[in-house]
């Protein structure tokens, strides 16, 4: 029972034992909502988003194989209503919370590409849909919220996947596709413990090359110190006395301290 439960008068308190109970109840009325032969039905499900995010404000106590259900559903809905911006919206922004506040205490396997798929469709394709600039701004804000919450979840090989994807886009640096392809390699690279190998000394050394390709350029430069920092803060495998002085140097720039 949460603190906050603990507090309640007894009797009140008692009733809050039925909340794992009701969630679970709402999950099964999501799917029986849902038809996946009918992508339209998505619609029907949106009237449960408010009731599911009063148990995540709540801190209700419910079954972590429960929250794993409808995660999954979750994601199953968000991929099946493409184009239905609001639809995705409201579902994306649910499953940024779920996934952020039970990270820690559940086991996912999420896939970059339908998310990579939905992102491109919706926001790099000429769209003659109806919907105005603001539901597309939220649309965006609401995807890449999501791909920073899932890439923890990405299984094993998707960071070679990744890489290999955007990597042909980073070789001419005077390109505008360098651009795109540095901020999804940033958006999506995932620094989880299945994609370790992954990041070895020589993956270091290239992004540290392609870092230095286009100096002077503070969107470059925010692109690639992020990337660095993660990988700083999430593998301690990787030795980088080496690179200190690289680093240190291309810190200096970046914040225009003269030497």
């Amino acid at each position: 029972m949460h603190l906050y439960n603990a507090w309640l008068p007894p009797p009140v308190a008692a009733q809050t034992s039925a909340e794992r109970d009701s969630f679970r109840r709402i999950i099964s009325e999501v799917s029986a909502s849902f038809r996946p032969g009918d992508p339209e039905s998505v619609f029907s499900t949106l009237k449960f988003v408010s009731v599911l995010d009063l148990f995540i404000k709540a801190k209700s106590d419910v079954a972590l194989e429960d929250v794993q259900a409808l995660i999954q559903m979750g994601l199953e809905l968000f991929h099946l209503s493409r184009n239905k911006l609001y639809a995705q919206v409201r579902w994306g922004n649910l499953l940024v919370r779920l996934l952020n506040k039970y990270r820690k205490k559940i086991a996912l396997n999420v896939q970059w590409r339908p998310l990579y798929d939905t992102l491109i469709s919706t926001h790099f394709t000429r769209s003659t849909g109806p919907e105005g600039w603001r539901i597309r701004q939220r649309h965006f804000e609401t995807i890449t919220s999501l791909v920073q919450s899932c890439r923890r979840f990405f299984p094993s090989g998707s960071a070679f996947e990744i890489w290999s994807e955007f990597k042909s886009l980073l070789e001419n640096p005077w390109h505008n596709s360098s651009f795109e392809g540095s901020g999804f390699a940033r958006l999506f690279l995932p620094m989880n413990v299945d994609n370790q190998e992954f990041y070895s000394h020589g993956w270091i050394e290239e992004c540290l090359d392609l870092w230095g390709s286009i100096p002077n350029c503070q969107f470059w430069n925010s692109q690639w110190a992020d990337v660095i920092a993660r990988v700083v803060k999430n593998y301690h495998n990787i030795d980088w006395e080496c690179f200190l002085p690289l680093l240190f140097a291309r810190y200096l720039n970046m914040f225009e301290v003269s030497i």
